[in-house]
Parts: structure tokens; C-alpha cells; sequence
């Protein structure tokens, strides 16, 4: 990915992580239906933006200095965001499904606080991924070019 396409979607996941911490702090303070349905809209277009991002860093690249190397550093960048991804989604679609049982559990404080955390924990998750794939693909290209800085 390019750094300026990088330094945008950067920005962006910040910007939205942000909003959503704001709007969380508005639901637990004022308790009004308007700040939980933004805030549980922004929580699907948060999830959206991550994945947009991953696909992007999948599609850059392949990573492929090494037949035996890059595919571990390949695994497990792979692995990490898939694991992080689908945990976010399963979390996401547990709360609509149990919202169909218990209308109050979107409103629930623990469950924004919750679902806030996990998202966060997520991103952070899928940041280190991507660092550390391209950090190892640069270790990995120094050392079968012998190039040295």
C-alpha cells in the first residue's frame, strides 16, 4: 500500500475510533435513543473500514522473497487479521441477534463498553499484524539480498 493511501486510511480508523468513543461517552452520560442508534451505526462502518483496509494490505505485494519465509510471515499476517476480523463480526452479530431476545441489551453500558473495547483491541490487533509483516518482509529482503542500510 502506498504511504499516502496508508496515511489516510490511518487517519480515518482514528477519526472513527474516536467518534465512537465519543458517542459512547454520550450514551452512558445522557442515556438518548439518538446517540445509541449513531453509535451502533458507526460500530458496522468501523468494521467495514478494517476490513477495506486488510483487503488492501492482502492485495499489495504478496510477499514473496522467500518461497519457505514469506509464506510463515504470509500465515500469520493472514491468521492474526482473519482471527481479529471474525471475532469483531461474531461480536457485532451476537448483539443484534440477542437484541431480537432483549430489546434493552443495545442500551446495556456494559455491552457499549464491551463491544468499544473489543473494537479497539481489534484494530490495535490488526495494526501489529500489518507492522510486523512488513518488518519481517524487510528483515527477510535485507538478508537474502545482503543489503545492508
Amino acid at each position: 500500500m502506498q504511504r499516502k493511501t496508508k496515511k489516510i486510511f490511518d487517519i480515518l480508523r482514528i477519526i472513527i475510533n474516536v467518534i465512537l468513543l465519543i458517542f459512547m461517552i454520550l450514551c452512558l452520560t445522557t442515556n438518548k435513543d439518538n446517540y445509541y442508534a449513531i453509535y451502533w451505526i458507526i460500530v458496522p462502518v468501523m468494521l467495514v473500514c478494517e476490513t477495506y483496509y486488510l483487503y488492501k494490505w492482502t492485495k499489495v505485494g504478496e510477499w514473496n522473497v522467500d518461497k519457505k519465509d514469506s509464506k510463515a510471515i504470509r500465515y500469520s499476517f493472514d491468521g492474526l487479521t482473519t482471527g481479529t476480523l471474525v471475532l469483531s463480526g461474531l461480536l457485532y452479530l451476537v448483539v443484534m441477534a440477542l437484541e431480537m431476545f432483549n430489546k434493552s441489551i443495545k442500551t446495556n453500558p456494559y455491552v457499549i463498553v464491551i463491544v468499544y473495547i473489543l473494537f479497539t483491541i481489534s484494530i490495535l490487533c490488526n495494526l501489529m499484524a500489518v507492522n510486523s509483516a512488513n518488518r519481517e518482509n524487510k528483515e527477510l529482503a535485507e538478508k537474502m539480498y545482503k543489503y545492508k542500510k
